[in-house]
């Protein structure tokens, strides 16, 4: 009798270790279909979540540009960053090169002048050299225009030019100056004239000044108060004697 108990318990106890033998060494995670593991999700371009963060960051606006000359490369936002930051800051450098138109007399009769003298200054106010070029031997053009904007009178076409190119420089705080004789006679008197004094090839130097003729003046009248007074030293005339009758 007790080897029966004996041997029942030890088929009950092989029995119970096998059991609890199967439950440590099975798998411990229960068993989930495949399309619903986690694992299977990530694996999968179309349902991993960074995968589709990644996709709709995709684009113009967010893929790193690997072209240099991109608005949206590294370069040129760096660019664009300190381009725009410094776009307020002026810094002090002298004047730009400019001309200057002087005209002489500026108040004239047009009986008393048949022609008028326009000096033309051609500044360089740079640290720089400057170098004018020219297509051919002319250097300035003048041009004087009426009232309505017509020219009326070309300095250029009284002369004539050699078919060279040639180069002027001027030094900086230099200048050069031309002076010609402009005619007046297309001008009217009491109207305005436009004097436009250029440089040939260069239009950046270019000045005009206005004038406005007149006609003759008058000559000077005799003051009549002066003439019935004698002049110093004269004798006077002896009044003549009334006729007694």
């Amino acid at each position: 009798m007790p080897v029966s108990r004996f041997a029942a318990f030890f088929i009950f106890a092989s029995a119970l270790g096998g059991v609890l033998h199967a439950q440590v060494t099975g798998p411990v995670v229960p068993v989930i279909p495949e399309k619903e593991s986690p694992f299977f999700v990530l694996n999968n371009a179309s349902l991993n979540p960074g995968e589709k963060a990644r996709k709709a960051q995709t684009g113009p606006a967010s893929d790193f540009p690997r072209n240099k000359g991109s608005e949206a490369s590294a370069g040129h936002m760096f660019t664009t960053f300190f381009t725009s930051m410094f776009s307020s800051v002026k810094f002090s450098t002298k004047p730009a090169s400019g001309s200057k138109l002087t005209v002489d007399p500026t108040s004239f009769a047009l009986d008393d002048r048949r022609e008028i003298t326009a000096t033309f200054v051609v500044q360089n106010r740079t640290s720089k050299l400057l170098k004018l070029d020219f297509p051919t031997s002319q250097r300035i053009e003048i041009l004087v225009r009426d009232p309505n904007g017509k020219v009326i009178e070309k300095w250029s076409d009284d002369r004539a030019f050699r078919d060279e190119s040639g180069v002027v420089m001027i030094n900086p705080d230099e200048h050069i100056q031309y002076e010609e004789k402009i005619a007046t006679r297309d001008m009217q008197p009491g109207k305005p004239y436009t004097i436009e004094a250029s440089l040939a090839n260069n239009p950046e130097f270019t000045k005009t000044v206005i004038v406005t003729p007149s006609a003759k003046p008058r000559a000077a009248q005799p003051n009549p108060a002066l003439q019935s007074t004698p002049p110093a030293g004269a004798k006077p005339q002896a009044q003549p004697t009334p006729s007694q009758g």
